[in-house]
């Protein structure tokens, strides 16, 4: 026997689907909307209802003929529809009115489907004609997002002249046609520009539900032009530049979360305007000056999508600004302690004399309240920064660090620069230095990644890379040199104190930093990260500065890679190099990357005959790293020899470390045998722990890590790699295919090459040295980086 079916709950169901439609119904009135597409939407809705009519007739049948018995229980009905009104072409409508039709739309597109779902349910499977709710529920929802269209316009234009409302009866007059088109999308741009410039001078209670709609219709059109062009051309000029400080003017507070959404729209769609050919005036026009309103230009930028770019142009002009801005309004307190008048102490602020920036926003009363997570947020620097490397924008990044100075902001003179301004730069006649800074809120994680950006040698702009390279090598030399001992000096005889933290501190560092100097001020780590990766990415470099002479400052391409860098003396290159002695697994990627390289020096010496040459820059290489890592952990002017010999075991037990990382690769691919260079080696060591990476370097066994015979080894596969993997002796080319070696393996080689006759140039000549003769080579100019004690 089949089973029953419950009429009263099916009739519970329909009488929820003609709710629904019957509250349509009702608020479609001439009272709500007359005129344009009003009769085209009163029939489609007669139609559905018609149809939903229908349907419901022949559920209740079918229940009927289910359950083998006459209906007692009557069908809902849903009443006719409303008379349109009005003239087609122009609608008039009431907001209030359009709203509540609306949500009733809104509610329908919900409740309609689950209503035929339970139906059908109920009716053990059978469809009699349910899918009609998923029909009319489709249509509701398309009409709803069409009606909020006609709210807004009818908002916007009530807002930008209210006298239309009154002349129209109550009623808003808006151009309606059956779908929105491009020039009404564009008069809507005008006109909500308009009411945004009214509403921000005379706010009222509609003022925050406009700004809303106002922020909803610029993410939706986001990327239409003429949408966004009319509506920043309509706003008064600099106005959207302005507007965060006018939100907390309003308020008296903090920025609160429904301002920071409307400040993320509006940004969203500048930045999408920005994209566009010939928009750059109304892009200033909309944010004024830039540099006039900050931090609230860069909050537009810093709260904007991340998945809509913004113009590089406006992104390079932008943190210009920012980075000129923190040199006077820093995002933290740097104070002392002194005697008072009436023998009292007194704490005195010694960076701020341009006043503290974030009072005038509500964030912090004195120099010890207010959120540092909080005026980060807020900081223009980082929010302008933060984006170019989101979007990693290497354009913006180049154009950035490559732009000169003004002259205010320059200072040639390193030893004339104040303890201060080494807080917040570095050295140098580019923006490139601003981005080399102790005190960066965020450890430097934006400055770190935009370096790495304005270093990364795009094609095409090898030379400018390669430049910027070089500045920010010697601002951040320049500042291990003379500005880290100088702040150093200062912090500590003026008893200063950083009461955000904001300052990163080698003695609050990780424990792997041994035996180090305890600066006040040190580089943060995300800074060093990005340089690290420049560094990583320019080591032919470090193979031709000589400490005995200074660079050419001029662009050279380096014949063994191809790379492109700029000359720099060896003294800079080693003060720069100490940002990363103290950072055991920076040091360990800097040493393997340099016996990479000095693989492909060999290689390249061998092939070109100018073997002589590749010898004295692996020895230039391998010496400003002893010297960089001597001079960074050693206090005394003089060293030991203990201390000159542990510095090279060291570079060995590092290299030893990355190779044991590297799985073995097949014959002819090991990683010292590539005949390209290339940085590859960082995601090996990301996910290393420093206590597991200290016990690792305890496991190699030092006398596997000679630092003579290493040399052997590199020049042995330099030579293979010029000689397609293969040195002539099988049991040598099994050895320097590994990924490791042992003391017998390096032993083997360093007693094959010894004595080997190795050609240097063309055959017919016959000249040769031997490995002896080449590794003395590589020797003396280690010591002339690197001179050992006497």
């Amino acid at each position: 026997m089949a089973p029953k079916i419950d009429i009263q709950a099916i009739q519970t169901e329909l009488q929820g689907i003609a709710s629904l439609m019957t509250e349509v119904t009702r608020l479609m009135s001439p009272q709500t909307w007359q005129g344009g597409s009003a009769a085209s939407f009163t029939t489609d809705l007669q139609g559905h209802n018609r149809s939903l009519s229908r349907m419901m007739h022949q559920v209740m049948k079918t229940a009927s003929e289910l359950n083998h018995a006459p209906l007692v229980l009557a069908t809902p009905e849903i009443p006719r529809t409303n008379p349109p009104s009005g003239t087609p072409g122009v609608a008039s409508v009431s907001p209030t009115a359009l709203e509540r039709l609306e949500t009733a739309l809104h509610y329908a597109a919900d409740g309609l489907p689950p209503h035929g779902r339970r139906i059908r349910t109920l009716l053990h499977g059978h469809d009699s004609g349910t899918r009609q709710c998923d029909r009319s529920a489709a249509w509701c929802r398309e009409q709803a997002s069409r009606m909020r269209t006609r709210i807004r316009y009818a908002h916007a234009e009530n807002q930008a002249d209210p006298t239309l409302l009154v002349s129209g009866g109550g009623l808003s007059k808006v151009p309606d046609v059956e779908r929105f088109g491009s020039k009404e999308l564009a008069d809507l741009g005008t006109l909500q520009g308009k009411a945004f410039a009214r509403n921000l001078k005379d706010p009222n209670a509609a003022t925050p539900q406009l700004l809303k709609e106002i922020a909803a219709t610029l993410r939706e059109n986001a990327k239409n032009r003429t949408y966004t062009n009319n509506f920043f051309t309509s706003v008064p000029a600099g106005s959207i530049g302005k507007l965060a400080y006018t939100l907390h003017q309003r308020s008296g507070k903090p920025l609160s979360a429904d301002d920071k959404r409307l400040l993320g729209d509006i940004g969203t769609a500048l930045a999408a305007l920005s994209r566009q050919k010939n928009t750059r005036h109304t892009i200033n026009q909309a944010l004024g000056p830039i540099g006039s309103d900050l931090p609230g230009q860069a909050l537009l930028v810093g709260l904007s999508a991340p998945n809509v770019k913004w113009s590089s142009s406006v992104l390079v002009d932008m943190a210009k600004a920012a980075l000129r801005w923190r040199q006077k309004y820093p995002s933290y307190g740097i104070t002392e302690t002194i005697p008072g008048k009436a023998g009292d102490k007194q704490t005195a602020v010694l960076n701020e004399r341009s006043g503290r920036w974030w009072e005038a926003w509500g964030l912090g009363g004195s120099i010890h309240s207010g959120d540092p997570k909080q005026l980060s947020e807020y900081d223009p620097a980082l929010n302008v920064l933060g984006r170019i490397a989101l979007q990693k924008d290497t354009t913006a990044a180049r154009t950035l660090a490559a732009t000169e100075l003004e002259k205010a902001f320059t200072i040639k003179d390193a030893e004339k620069a104040k303890p201060l301004t080494w807080l917040t730069r570095g050295i140098g006649g580019t923006y490139a230095s601003l981005l080399v800074a102790p005190d960066w809120p965020d450890s430097g994680t934006a400055a770190g990644a935009v370096i790495k950006l304005a270093t990364t040698p795009g094609q095409g702009h090898e030379n400018e890379a390669a430049t910027n390279a070089a500045a920010i090598m010697q601002s951040v030399a320049w500042w291990n040199d003379k500005g880290r001992p100088l702040v150093n000096t200062f912090l500590t005889r003026n008893n200063a104190r950083d009461p955000f933290g904001i300052l990163p501190r080698q003695s609050g560092r990780p424990g792997w930093m041994t035996h180090t100097r305890q600066y006040d001020a040190e580089l943060g780590t995300g800074l060093t990260s990005g340089l690290l990766q420049t560094a990583r990415m320019y080591i032919p470099v470090f193979g031709l500065a000589s400490i005995v002479t200074g660079g050419t400052g001029s662009v050279r391409t380096d014949a063994a890679t191809g790379h492109r860098y700029v000359s720099l003396g060896g003294s800079e290159i080693q003060n720069f190099l100490r940002t990363f002695a103290n950072d055991k697994k920076a040091w360990a990627l800097l040493a393997y990357d340099a016996q990479r390289y000095r693989v492909q020096l060999y290689a390249h010496g061998f092939r070109t005959g100018l073997i002589e040459d590749a010898t004295t820059r692996a020895g230039y290489l391998e010496g400003s790293l002893i010297r960089a890592y001597l001079k960074e952990l050693t206090e005394r002017e003089k060293i030991t020899q203990k201390e000159y010999d542990d510095a090279k075991t060291k570079l060995g037990i590092l290299r030893d470390l990355v190779g044991s990382t590297i799985s073995a690769t097949p014959a002819g691919e090991a990683p010292l045998l590539s005949e390209t260079y290339g940085v590859g080696t960082g995601i090996a060591l990301e996910n290393v722990k420093y206590k597991e990476f200290d016990k690792q370097m305890e496991a190699i066994n030092e006398k596997n890590s000679d630092y003579g015979n290493q040399l052997y080894v590199d020049l042995v596969r330099g030579y293979a790699a010029n000689h397609g993997g293969h040195t002539g002796n099988r049991e040598i080319d099994a050895i320097i295919r590994k990924s490791q070696l042992t003391e017998a393996d390096r032993n083997a080689v360093q007693n094959w090459a010894t004595e080997k006759p190795f050609a240097i140039s063309s055959e017919k000549e016959g000249r040769s040295m031997t490995g002896l003769s080449l590794i003395d080579r590589t020797v003396t100019s280690v010591n002339n980086n690197a001179p050992p004690p006497k």
